[in-house]
């Protein structure tokens, strides 16, 4: 049985680490954090999106805070809130003041991120008064509530901070942060239920919902989560400092849902978003806003995830089995994540929907990868058996040359003119003795034989051709000519160096008490049709035309002229230099070439 690839049991892998139920696990919680960390890239791509409806943030704010030491006492008299404002805590009846005026001129709803639990600091009195004075608009207001966890001898403890005033709507404070502490989202109904399980009902919502739906309305309540679709940075919301409450016009507050909250940093409850951070009630106020607008973020439920995934990880693998080289793999890997981060950003920005997108990276990563990475090895390896194949067949400089400039000279039928030089060699009186030699014994024999030939045009650069029987060809200038001269002398030097070898194997045939071996050498320069022979499915790279022949034919003339292996045509005599010695041996006439040929003999040295 056929085992799976590597990349297909990767991507079998990646499906299973992105379930649900490994979400807790390490790889889980990690890749929850990157599907924060991105949507949290996204937010700031998109940057800035105001919302004209979105709720009023009424600001504690710093100089809210410090307006006992801003103003001057006389200045301070000038207005009822000013007197009464300066270190936190403020008297509640303060709280309910600016509540009453934004209400008065025209508010719709008034939510407060201050969570009222105790009572007030300042006596039963003021508690009365904040009840009196926001009497009137007691439908209008939500008010907060808080759950804190803390560890009591290993054990969560939970503890849930209602508001002390009944009637009121009431709203969870609490956020739900990713792992690395941003805060991304409005709690569902579910995960309310279960951490405040055992606490007398009615649970209130979470304070988005509670505000933004009016009365308190379970069954308006999402059960899974919902993303806050952040406007932007701090200053986006409307802010208005509660100190400068009375110097806004009534328009700003006709209609409009206001948060009454702290932003100094002072008071705490600094959180972390996509835009650096912000205060917990403009987190709030941002939140409230996606309710209102019906742009919170949803996620996939379990099931359609899972469909998702699957039908994600089908169509990687069919694509995958379709590539067939590491380069194919790669692009198509950063296909798919580019497709993965698109198709997730329009959902996220057009649909308010998040897909699972560190799960979609998550497997063209694994399996791409790994797919690219066999590829790579295997194309390695073809390369590394391609290229000892060729350094058999060339020098390394010429073979290096080729490499860098690969083009179609060496994949596509078809030839061109050129010149070159051809060298031609064979073994005198072969017949006889491979009638001798037993075949293995024969084989051996030209193995060692051609071994020197072939390392000797290597080492001038030149090309070997082809073996036949007992023949060699070989070329120089092809594919790329240095020039005819240096290419007739690479020839010469070549042959010389094909004697010397053939010298070395003839001692050692005498010394095991063999025949020793004569070989004969032409040399011709000419015009030659170089390129791919052969058929679409096996091509050979060769030359073919009458400077093929005239120096196979000048091989053979090396029987007809004793004493000198190496002859060459009076072409290639006109190439080398004055030093290299060389004898005429006259004219010839030769088969197949109708004009005598004159013949020139190298003289050993």
């Amino acid at each position: 049985m056929r085992r799976p690839p590597l990349w297909g049991l990767a991507l079998f892998a990646g499906l299973v680490l992105v379930q649900p139920v490994l979400r807790p696990s390490p790889p889980g919680q990690a890749l929850v954090a990157l599907d924060a960390a991105l949507q949290a890239a996204l937010f700031r791509l998109r940057g800035v999106r105001p919302d004209p409806a979105a709720p009023v943030v009424l600001a504690i704010d710093a100089e809210s805070l410090a307006l006992d030491r801003l103003l001057a006492p006389e200045e301070r008299q000038a207005s009822l809130l000013w007197r009464q404002m300066g270190p936190w805590p403020w008297p509640r009846a303060l709280q309910a003041e600016l509540a009453a005026t934004v209400l008065e001129r025209g508010a719709r709803r008034v939510v407060f991120n201050l969570v009222l639990a105790q009572p007030s600091g300042f006596g039963p009195a003021d508690d009365a008064a904040f009840q009196r004075r926001l009497a009137p608009w007691w439908p209008q207001l939500v008010l907060a509530a808080a759950a804190t966890a803390s560890d009591q001898q290993g054990l969560e403890q939970v503890q849930l901070q209602r508001p002390l005033y009944p009637g009121t709507a009431v709203g969870l404070t609490n956020l739900l942060q990713s792992p690395q502490g941003l805060t991304e989202a409005i709690p569902g109904q579910a995960w309310i239920d279960a951490y405040l399980q055992g606490f007398q009902p009615p649970l209130p919502q979470a304070l988005a919902w509670a505000a933004g739906g009016g009365e308190a309305d379970q069954t308006g309540v999402p059960i899974q989560p919902r993303g806050i679709n952040y406007p932007g940075p701090v200053g986006t919301l409307t802010t208005v400092p509660a100190w400068q409450l009375l110097e806004q016009p009534d328009e700003l507050w006709r209609g409009r849902t206001v948060v009454i909250g702290a932003t100094a940093a002072e008071l705490g409850g600094q959180l972390e978003t996509p835009f650096g951070p912000q205060s917990g009630t403009e987190v709030q106020a941002a939140a409230l806003a996606s309710v209102m607008a019906g742009t919170t973020i949803g996620s996939l439920p379990d099931p359609a995830r899972l469909a998702v995934l699957l039908g994600w990880a089908g169509l990687l693998a069919w694509s995958l089995t379709r590539v067939g080289t590491a380069r194919q793999a790669v692009a198509l890997s950063l296909g798919w994540i580019v497709a993965a981060v698109l198709l997730a950003a329009l959902l996220w920005g057009l649909a308010f929907l998040w897909l699972p997108l560190s799960a979609l990276l998550l497997l063209p990563v694994l399996a791409g990868g790994l797919r690219s990475a066999a590829l790579g090895w295997w194309e390695t390896r073809e390369r590394q058996v391609l290229h000892q194949l060729l350094s058999k067949r060339m020098s390394p400089a010429l073979l290096q040359n080729i490499l860098r400039e690969p083009g179609s000279l060496w994949t596509q039928l078809g030839g061109s003119r050129t010149r070159c030089v051809v060298l031609f060699t064979d073994l005198v009186g072969f017949t006889p003795l491979s009638a001798r030699l037993e075949p293995v014994d024969l084989f051996a024999l030209l193995n060692r034989y051609f071994d020197g030939l072939a390392q000797a045009v290597i080492d001038e650069q030149g090309l070997l051709d082809k073996f036949i029987g007992d023949s060699l060809m070989a070329e120089f200038g092809l594919p790329r000519s240095r020039g005819e001269a240096q290419e007739a002398l690479a020839a010469v030097r070549a042959a010389q160096a094909m004697q010397r070898s053939l010298a070395q194997l003839n001692r050692e045939l005498e010394a095991a008490g063999q025949p020793p071996l004569q070989q004969g050498i032409g040399i011709h320069v000419g015009d030659v049709v170089a390129g791919n022979l052969g058929s679409s499915q096996r091509m050979e790279y060769t030359v073919i035309g009458a400077a093929v022949n005239i120096a196979s034919r000048l091989e053979g003339l090396t029987r007809q002229c004793p004493g000198h292996s190496i002859v060459i045509s009076a072409e290639v005599r006109r190439l080398l230099p004055e030093e290299v010695a060389v004898q005429a041996l006259g004219t010839f006439h030769v088969k197949g070439w109708d004009v005598p040929l004159e013949v020139y003999g190298l003289v050993e040295a």
